[in-house]
């Protein structure tokens, strides 16, 4: 659930998303935008995210305005990730690439060696035939806890030197450059449905247009930095710097000198530009990233010379308005009425001269007098004002987010409803629960909804199980239903491969008869070491081989496919042994320099662990994971010199 909709604040689905963002606004903000990043694109994604999350609306939550601030400072981040809508691959991994045969190869590149003009590599990191994946923590699979996609080193394309395919590498991609292994099988699921999608091919969330924007939208909404996502700052805070440090605060809140400095200045123009274009009343304050506002005002003349149209502009209130009524007037204006409303009648005359006029509608009763004609009135005040006082019933439909989330004609909306009808009454019951409920618009409208005769992900653990399930049999949510094309399937096999691959034959309720124990070898998952295929108890055993599972006669020859863990430490855990060290080199916990994998006296570090990558000598481990060093320190740092 997001922050939202635990502090009850209502959704409200009369604008936002593509409605505010109009295509021609799109192409003011980002006119160099090129594919995936298209307009399109961005609108399914929009559409898809919230069809999947009917509790955490990205650009529906909030007043209108709320919305516009939160277009405004998603835009300007995104634009800023991806070079202006133009990077659909980090450009040190994948700028220089190439396509052949359908397939995308890339040129992986240090920063020294790359021309940012032409976009091409002079020399390609890929040596002996094979790139290790600096976004390859090889120690998590999709069956570890955490999980993540499997990974390791990348073979060399054979008829291409120096480069390497695309689909196997985890690099950063989309709108908010998705990186890490444990990153893409998080944004294939809720994307998805599916762990295999991206892990199988983590490129798709460069080609296609939906899922470069919806891995952004997955991170806006989903990334949690300091109790809040990127979503929660703008709308509970009113912050566009809670969003930067969300992103990118390590090195931007505050800011190191040169690059960054520079760097944060252009997201601060690009957030400018968004914001002029969604025509916001203010920006979004800039606090909550150290430094921001200090930036910002050095470089309003220049790098960040699109702010320069909102100097001296009040920014936003630092609590923004709620959509419901507050207990106490806040500092900022609300959209409904506080406690005591001033321009509406009192209970009693305060003072020797009446009242002023009522605005939302005239009393039925004279103007009170200098002082009452009678001792005591002759019924109860109300504790507050009606919106008519003649008579308490509103005609209209409202939503009743509290108890039912339905849409209710019952003449009793909430006070800040009642005082404010044109804003969420509704004159059918058809319009309301296409605006407020629209994720539910059948059971809304109090309509049984038919079947569609397909098959659905059981998500919502209706029965138990990895399985999909008939409509005719058990009801698909209606979100589904809504969208057919994303979640509904004509076949029980076609559902099955779109979400349950990875237990395809559970979720066909296929029964297959195991094998007998053949005391062969196979790759664990879990540990990234060797097991026998025998039963549970015996010596070395890892129970009887799933299917899905090679047999290897030898240790050695299993162990050769796990080619992410030094084969000397598989072999020997994979028996029960304690391993000796490989004596090749790899990263210092202080990220200053090398260290050797053994045992003793420096330059030994101890044994490496799974997940660190091993070099064949400390220059070749300076080179490529420590490439911002200069690179004879770090190298003679690390041999203890």
């Amino acid at each position: 659930l997001s922050l939202i909709s635990v502090l009850g604040l209502p959704i409200m689905t009369s604008a936002g998303g593509c409605t505010l963002l109009t295509e021609t606004i799109f192409n003011t903000i980002a006119p160099s935008a090129a594919a995936p990043y298209t307009y399109n694109g961005f609108c399914t994604a929009i559409s898809a995210w919230n069809a999947a999350n009917p509790t955490n609306q990205i650009f529906e939550e909030g007043t209108e305005m709320q919305q516009k601030h939160e277009i405004a400072a998603f835009l300007g981040n995104t634009l800023h990730e991806s070079g202006e809508f133009q990077a659909a691959r980090e450009y040190m991994q994948c700028g220089d690439n190439i396509v052949v045969g359908g397939q995308v190869l890339c040129k992986p590149c240090a920063s020294a060696n790359f021309d940012w003009t032409s976009k091409t590599c002079s020399t390609s990191l890929v040596t002996g035939g094979s790139y290790t994946d600096p976004y390859c923590n090889s120690a998590l699979t999709p069956s570890t806890d955490p999980d993540g996609c499997a990974c390791g080193p990348v073979a060399e394309d054979g008829s291409n030197s120096g480069y390497v395919p695309a689909s196997e590498l985890f690099f950063g991609r989309g709108a908010i450059q998705t990186s890490w292994n444990y990153n893409y099988i998080d944004v294939s699921l809720a994307l998805t449905g599916s762990a295999d999608t991206f892990c199988t091919d983590p490129d798709l969330i460069a080609t296609n247009e939906s899922y470069a924007w919806g891995a952004a939208i997955y991170f806006w909404m989903s990334h949690v930095k300091n109790g809040k996502t990127s979503h929660d700052s703008v709308l509970t805070d009113a912050s566009f710097g809670g969003t930067v440090d969300n992103i990118n605060g390590g090195l931007e809140c505050p800011a190191s000198a040169g690059y960054f400095t520079d760097a944060v200045s252009y997201r601060l123009n690009h957030y400018c530009t968004a914001a002029t274009a969604m025509s916001v009343d203010s920006l979004l304050s800039l606090d909550e990233c150290s430094g921001l506002s200090t930036i910002m005002s050095s470089c309003v003349s220049g790098l960040c010379s699109a702010c320069n149209a909102w100097v001296g502009v009040t920014p936003a209130p630092t609590n923004a308005p709620t959509n419901g009524p507050t207990n106490a007037p806040t500092n900022a204006p609300t959209n409904v009425p506080t406690n005591a409303p001033t321009n509406a009648p009192t209970n009693a005359p305060t003072s020797p001269v009446p009242t002023q006029k009522p605005t939302t509608a005239a009393p039925t009763t004279p103007l009170p007098t200098h002082k009452p004609t009678t001792a005591a009135p002759t019924t109860p005040p109300t504790s507050k004002p009606t919106l008519d006082p003649a008579s308490n019933f509103v005609v209209g439909y409202y939503p009743d987010w509290e108890v039912d989330n339905i849409c209710k004609n019952d003449g009793a909306p909430p006070p800040y409803m009642a005082n404010n009808q044109v804003g969420w009454m509704l004159s059918s019951l058809e319009e309301c629960c296409t605006k407020y409920f629209s994720w539910k618009l059948n059971a809304c409208m109090g309509i049984t909804a038919t079947p569609l005769g397909m098959y659905y992900p059981n998500w919502q653990q209706q029965v138990q199980g990895n399985i999909c399930l008939f409509d005719e049999d058990v009801m698909a949510p209606e979100y589904m239903m809504l969208n057919p094309a994303l979640y509904m399937h004509s076949t029980k096999e076609s559902c099955c491969t779109k979400f349950y691959n990875w237990d395809y034959n559970t979720c066909m309720g296929i029964v297959t008869t195991p094998a007998p124990p053949s005391n062969k070898w196979y790759v664990n998952d879990v540990t990234s070491r060797c097991v026998k295929d025998c039963l549970e108890g015996g010596d070395l055993c890892g129970g009887l081989v799933p299917e899905s599972k090679t047999l290897y006669d030898t240790v050695d020859a299993c162990c050769a496919r796990i080619t992410w863990v030094p084969s000397n430490v598989c072999i020997a855990e994979s028996q029960g042994l304690v391993p000796e060290g490989s004596k090749k080199w790899y990263v210092n916990d202080n990220m200053l320099s090398c260290q050797q994998d053994c045992i003793g006296n420096a330059p030994c570090g101890g044994l490496a662990q799974r997940w660190q990558v091993l070099h064949a000598d400390a220059t070749t481990c300076c080179r490529l994971q420590l490439s911002w060093l200069d690179q004879l320190e770090c190298v003679s740092a690390s041999n203890g010199r």
